[in-house]
């Protein structure tokens, strides 16, 4: 859940210091109305933070012995 406020963090540091970025795409596509843009730059976040999500599920899963992934013992 973090890496979704590290992404929100990202559009403020792109815009504040001019570093090329898909954040800084985002907001310049925002500003002039640029919906296919928008729609691709919010996909791919959503993809980013959802991959980031599914990759510590399956760390804490291979790390935590007492995760388990069966439904046995629920």
């Amino acid at each position: 859940m973090q890496f979704g406020r590290l992404l929100g963090g990202a559009v403020v540091t792109e815009t504040v210091f001019a570093w090329p970025g898909v954040a800084s795409l985002a907001v310049k596509a925002i500003n002039t109305y640029d919906y296919p843009v928008v729609q691709g730059a919010v996909v791919l976040l959503a993809f980013l933070i959802v991959l980031a999500n599914l990759l510590a599920d399956i760390a804490v899963t291979w790390l935590d012995p007492r995760v388990r992934l069966d439904e046995e013992h629920a």
